[in-house]
């Protein structure tokens, strides 16, 4: 049961690899708005997305699973401000490294459940651009081991 679950996480980050890459030909950055929710289907739920402005990343989207999990809905808020120790802590962890090298940046790891309890994540970033050169948002998603994720 173990190594299903891990290769449908490592199968999440895979795809949604895979998707951004399709819209990123010859490595030029895509665009925000060529992000459809429909086409990321049901991975959509695990996903959030961040405009990436001068002073601060905010949340323009957080799907519903992270929603739930989280207790908030941080859409509108900096990244800066979710709570250490969350799944969307760790997910957004590198946003550092993918804002300075450009590249789509993938992290595994653990992070301590509600109940105490060290739960294994994945998780990617993938910069966007609109003018497909310069960083200007991000697509992220993270899913883990806990029920509501699978």
């Amino acid at each position: 049961m173990t190594i299903d679950i891990e290769v449908k996480e490592r199968r999440f980050v895979q795809h949604l690899l895979i998707y951004w890459r399709e819209l990123a030909p010859d490595g030029v950055l895509p665009s925000r708005r060529r992000i459809r929710e429909a086409e990321i289907g049901d991975m959509w739920r695990c996903c959030f997305t961040l405009d990436i402005g001068s002073v601060a990343a905010i949340f323009t989207h957080i799907g519903a699973t992270h929603v739930a999990h989280y207790g908030a809905d941080l859409t509108g808020r900096p990244a800066s401000l979710v709570r250490p120790g969350t799944l969307l802590a760790a997910a957004v962890d590198r946003l550092g490294d993918v804002l300075a090298r450009r590249i789509p940046i993938t992290s595994t790891g653990t992070f301590i459940a509600p109940g105490g309890d060290p739960v294994p994540y994945r998780s990617i970033l993938l910069p966007l651009a609109e003018d497909g050169n310069e960083v200007s948002g991000i697509l992220g998603a993270a899913n883990c081991r806990l029920p509501e994720f699978r």
